[in-house]
């Protein structure tokens, strides 16, 4: 698949990724990029997504989420859904973020029925909190919870808890 791109490899080996490739593929500053070499000898880039990592401990923290508290999670790495409990997997698992309300940085945000959280979807839920994970300094994910209630204090902040441990978990 060609699209007619070509960019120089200057004196230290670097390559510039052209900016609507980046566009595309929702690559910032920070982002990471994980290359390796394809079957025809090929330079393989791939966005990389640091969540994929520790895709287990974040399965059981949206089993434990929704068994504790009854409430529907979903843990979804800066561009798509990568984990769901409480919610079947086929309307939510792989579906894409809408990111036109996800560049806030707080602790929590909460977006109501009205905000589409997800690409070609209608929002199921009165209440969608979005907890953003950080790594390095950069967001890299979000727990999501949604629930037609509003949450209490005390859920919030074990909530801001985990996705603390989360974010603290990517650095290993």
């Amino acid at each position: 698949m060609g699209c007619g791109m070509v960019r120089k490899v200057d004196e230290l080996g670097r390559v510039v990724i052209p900016k609507e490739m980046r566009r595309v593929l929702n690559i910032k500053t920070g982002s990471s990029v994980e290359m390796f070499i394809g079957e025809n000898n090929e330079v393989v880039l791939k966005k990389f997504s640091e969540l994929s990592n520790v895709l287990m401990f974040a399965e059981n923290l949206a089993e434990t989420i929704y068994d504790n508290n009854n409430i529907s999670c979903l843990v979804a790495d800066d561009e798509k859904v990568l984990v769901c409990r409480g919610v079947p997997k086929k309307d939510f698992l792989d579906k894409k973020l809408n990111l036109e309300y996800l560049d806030r940085n707080c602790d929590f945000f909460v977006l109501d029925k009205n905000e589409k959280i997800l690409i070609g979807q209608d929002n199921l839920f009165e209440n969608n909190y979005f907890f953003p994970i950080y790594c390095d300094g950069f967001k890299c994910g979000f727990i999501v919870l949604l629930t037609d209630n509003l949450l209490s204090e005390e859920n919030l902040k074990n909530i801001v808890l985990l996705k603390n441990f989360l974010s603290k978990l990517l650095r290993f």
